[in-house]
């Protein structure tokens, strides 16, 4: 999946995205050797016959993992309309960019600055080589062609598609340093989390090519996960990600046994520090039953900051910051939907979209 997300990236931050890619979804058909999609509504069926034997015709040793026993994961009969998955959450982040940059959707300018890079022969490749490394590239506006958003100037792309966590360091006054769009001193934002900061040093570039300040700015160090990006921008230009829920407990579409009784605690987590009593008011309860029992009501609310919050698997995705935790009580046997409904951060003015989430007690 972070393969996946890696190449989304490089094509610009343009998300095309096919149904399933956005939910994580991993099996394949077993009566096809074509990438058929499972089913997003719950389907046993997709269970039952998750385990793919067929293997790839036209792909060498292609890396299946989850799709071979898919039958003996329960998720993969459940629901997957699920507004908290991290594919999710990345691609949405992808779209809010495109927004907010102009040079994102529009600018048609695609400027390599480096590539720090090696060559290898993977097994069947007949010889072809496949290149391996760091590159880092400027998006940028064309001459003639205008772009919108908030922010015109120029984005700073860094991709890798090693797997492994590398540090490139270079000396700004000597060849092969990692250069940049922007003036040495200017300090710039990555836009996925973790959203570090790196202030550039000066490079013996000159910006107007007269021997004299101001220079280039040169990036002397950067870190990059597996398969990891990195869109960099001035601090000033920096657009914060969006409210949005990252984590539902006990889950989507997770099924509760009747025996647990009927207070089911819940708690949801958010990329940003929320209001607590906004959260509240935001969340409505359906309740969808044989008609016997009560209404499920909320109590007993607790709302708290999440300290060193375990980082997320998917290289860009939003972490956790915020957790709201709650009772859910007098809940009937039956299907229960539950609606956030624009939850306002803590600062005012940002919301959540609309979250529906479902599960089963």
């Amino acid at each position: 999946m972070a393969k996946s997300k890696t190449s989304t990236y490089s094509t610009t931050v343009h998300p095309i995205t096919y149904m399933g890619k956005m939910k994580s979804l991993t099996k394949l058909s077993r009566h096809s050797t074509s990438d058929s999609r499972q089913a997003m509504y719950s389907n046993l069926a997709w269970k039952r016959h998750g385990c793919y034997r067929l293997g790839s015709e036209q792909y060498f040793n292609m890396p299946l993992e989850k799709a071979l026993f898919g039958c003996h994961d329960d998720w993969n009969s459940l629901d997957h309309f699920d507004p908290t998955t991290n594919t999710r959450l990345l691609i949405s982040r992808f779209h809010h960019l495109r927004e907010s940059y102009g040079v994102l959707q529009d600018g048609f300018r695609l400027r390599v600055l480096g590539n720090w890079t090696y060559h290898i022969q993977r097994p069947g490749s007949n010889g072809t080589e496949t290149e391996m490394g760091l590159w880092s590239a400027e998006r940028s506006v064309l001459p003639g062609h205008p772009v919108g958003g908030l922010h015109q100037d120029p984005v700073w792309l860094f991709y890798t598609n090693e797997n492994v966590t590398k540090t490139q360091s270079f000396n700004c006054r000597s060849r092969g340093w990692i250069s940049s769009p922007y003036v040495g001193g200017t300090v710039v934002r990555n836009l996925f989390y973790p959203y570090e900061t790196y202030t550039l040093e000066n490079s013996l570039d000159p910006v107007n090519k007269d021997g004299r300040a101001p220079w280039t700015g040169c990036m002397p160090s950067i870190t990059m996960d597996p398969f990891g990006f990195k869109a960099l921008v001035p601090v000033d230009q920096w657009v914060a990600p969006r409210p949005t829920i990252t984590k539902f407990t006990p889950g989507h579409d997770a099924r509760i046994s009747s025996d647990a009784g009927a207070n089911i605690p819940i708690s949801l987590e958010f990329n940003t520090i929320m209001a607590c009593d906004g959260v509240t008011r935001s969340i409505s309860l359906e309740m969808s039953s044989s008609g016997k029992g009560s209404t499920p009501a909320i109590d007993n609310v607790v709302c708290t900051r999440i300290e060193n919050p375990p980082p997320p698997t998917l290289p860009g995705a939003p972490a956790s910051e915020w957790r709201w935790s709650a009772t859910l009580v007098n809940v009937p046997d039956g299907v229960l939907y539950l609606t956030v409904d624009n939850a306002p951060a803590s600062t005012g003015g940002a919301t959540t979209t609309v979250c529906c989430l479902t599960f089963s007690p």
